[in-house]
C-alpha cells in the first residue's frame, strides 16, 4: 500500500521528503480563514488522525501564529502561538480547558516552545508545599499561647521543652538528647538560641533563667531572675545581652557573659507575651497581655519611645523584616486576629489585614520577602504573606490544633510548627537563597516520622 503524505511525516526519523516541502510551502503560501479553522477543528478526533491533528497544531503555532480561536469573544483573544495551541487543541479536544489570559501558559502545552512573548520564558514557578516533609511526635507538647519553647539554631540544632524535659534534636543524623529535667513542678516555658547557636538559652515556670554553652557541655548560668513564668526570651544579635519577658510584667536585660541583670524594661500593665530585638540590635519590640505594642531603644531601655495601641487582643506574635530596616509586624489574639505591619522609624502603621482567626506566632523570611503566620482558633493553620499591601499566598493545612510554635531552619528554606496536637511538623516555604542554591540532603538519612523523645 502507498504511504500516505500523514504516515511519511510521522516516521521514526525525519527524513526530507516531496510531501514535507509541499507542506511546508503551503503554509508559506497560504493564510488560512476562520471558516477554514472552524471546519478543520469540528471533526471529530479519533485515534487514526489524532497525531496528524497535533502536528497541524504545533505547525500552524510555531509557523505562522495564528491568533484565532472560533469559543472565544474579542476580550478573550488569546496572543501567543502558546495560548493558540493549547486553546485550539488542548481546550476543545483533550482538557475542556479555556485560556483567556495571553499570558498564560498551559500545564498541558504541547509545544517545545513556550513563553515566546514573555520576557523570561523559561523561569520556573514556585511552587510552595501544601504537605509537611517531616513529622515528629513531641509529647507534651503543651498547648499554651503563652510558651515558646521551640527554636532552630544556627548550627541545624531543635531545641523543644517538652513538659519538665528540654531536649535536643540533631537535624543531621536524628540524634535526640535530653539535656535537663526540671525539678519538682517547674517546667519548661522558653527556649532560645544565641545567633551563633553556640548558647541556648532557658526560662522555667517559675521564673529561672538557665543558658547552656552547647559546644561544651556545661551549664554556665543559672538565676531566678523573674517572679513568674518566662514566656519569651530574645538575643541581643551582636552581643551576649539576653532579654527576657515575664508574667510578672517586665523585662529583664542580662548580660551572659558578666554573669548579670543591666537593665529593666517596665511598661506592660499585663503578662509579657513576646519580646523580639531587630536584627540591627537598635530596637527591641515587646507584646503584651495588655494589648499593647512598645519599642524600646538600645540605649534607652528603661523607657519606651514608642507605643501602638490599635490591637484589641493580647499581642505574642511579632517578627522583624530583614529586609527593609524598622519594619516590625505584629499579631493579635483571638478577638483581635488582625496582622499590622509597623514603620517604627517613623512610627507609623504600613499595613494592616484580618486573618480570620487567632495570630500564634510569625517570623519574616531570610531568602524572600515573606512572612509566615501561625493561627489558632479557629482555623489552625500556617499563611504566607507578601507585604505592601499584606496578600496571603499560601496556606499550610495539617495540625490539628492551633499552631503556638514557630522557627526557621538555618538555610532560611524550612520552617518547623508545634502545636497542641504534640506534633512538630517541617515545611518547605521559602526559595533557597543565591548563596545556597543546592538543597542540603541531611534529612534523607533518617525517617519521616519518629518519637522526639
Amino acid at each position: 500500500m502507498k504511504s500516505s503524505r500523514r504516515q511519511t511525516l510521522f516516521q521514526d526519523r525525519f527524513i526530507s521528503s516531496r510531501a514535507a516541502i509541499d507542506f511546508m510551502q503551503d503554509f508559506d503560501s497560504h493564510e488560512p480563514t476562520s471558516k477554514e479553522l472552524d471546519l478543520e477543528f469540528s471533526s471529530e478526533v479519533n485515534e487514526d488522525n489524532m497525531p496528524n491533528k497535533l502536528y497541524d497544531a504545533l505547525m500552524k503555532s510555531q509557523i505562522i501564529g495564528l491568533k484565532h480561536n472560533p469559543q472565544l469573544n474579542n476580550s478573550q483573544k488569546l496572543a501567543t502561538r502558546e495560548d493558540y495551541l493549547a486553546g485550539e487543541f488542548a481546550s476543545t479536544v483533550l482538557f475542556n480547558r479555556t485560556f483567556s489570559n495571553k499570558n498564560q501558559v498551559s500545564n498541558f502545552s504541547l509545544s517545545p516552545i513556550t513563553g515566546l512573548d514573555t520576557p523570561y520564558p523559561f523561569k520556573n514557578k514556585r511552587i510552595i508545599s501544601k504537605v509537611p516533609y517531616k513529622v515528629l511526635d513531641a509529647p507534651e507538647l503543651q498547648d499554651d499561647y503563652y510558651l515558646d519553647v521551640v527554636n532552630w539554631s544556627k548550627e541545624n540544632i531543635l531545641a523543644v521543652g517538652l513538659g519538665k524535659s528540654l531536649y535536643l534534636w540533631v537535624a543531621s543524623n536524628s540524634k535526640v538528647i535530653k539535656l535537663k529535667e526540671f525539678a519538682g513542678s517547674d517546667s519548661v516555658t522558653s527556649v532560645a538560641w544565641s545567633p551563633e547557636g553556640e548558647l541556648l538559652a532557658a526560662g522555667s515556670h517559675k521564673g529561672f533563667l538557665h543558658v547552656w554553652d552547647y559546644k561544651a557541655n556545661k551549664e554556665i548560668f543559672k538565676s531566678k531572675i523573674h517572679n513568674s513564668r518566662v514566656g519569651t526570651i530574645s538575643w541581643h544579635p551582636y552581643s551576649f545581652l539576653l532579654s527576657t519577658g515575664s508574667r510578672d510584667k517586665i523585662i529583664n536585660h542580662t548580660d551572659i557573659k558578666m554573669g548579670s541583670l543591666v537593665n529593666k524594661s517596665i511598661g506592660h500593665k499585663q503578662e509579657v507575651c513576646g519580646i523580639r530585638w531587630s536584627p540591627d540590635g537598635q530596637y527591641i519590640s515587646s507584646g503584651g497581655n495588655d494589648n499593647k505594642v512598645l519599642i524600646w531603644s538600645q540605649g534607652k531601655l528603661n523607657n519606651p519611645s514608642l507605643k501602638f495601641t490599635q490591637h484589641k487582643a493580647a499581642v505574642k506574635a511579632m517578627g522583624w523584616s530583614k529586609h527593609q530596616n524598622g519594619l516590625l509586624a505584629t499579631g493579635g489574639g483571638t478577638t483581635d486576629r488582625c496582622i499590622k505591619l509597623w514603620d517604627v522609624t517613623t512610627g507609623q502603621l504600613k499595613g494592616s489585614i484580618d486573618s480570620g482567626s487567632q495570630v500564634c506566632n510569625m517570623i519574616w523570611g531570610v531568602n524572600s520577602n515573606e512572612l509566615v503566620t501561625t493561627h489558632g482558633y479557629s482555623n489552625n493553620y500556617i499563611a504566607v504573606w507578601k507585604p505592601n499591601p499584606l496578600k496571603c499566598i499560601a496556606q499550610l493545612a495539617g495540625h490539628l490544633s492551633r499552631v503556638v510554635y514557630l522557627s526557621m531552619s538555618p538555610d532560611g528554606e524550612s520552617i518547623v510548627t508545634g502545636s497542641g496536637d504534640e506534633t512538630l511538623r517541617f515545611w518547605q516555604v521559602f526559595p533557597p537563597s543565591k548563596y545556597n542554591k543546592k538543597k542540603k540532603e541531611e534529612w534523607e538519612v533518617c525517617p519521616s516520622h519518629i518519637d522526639i523523645r
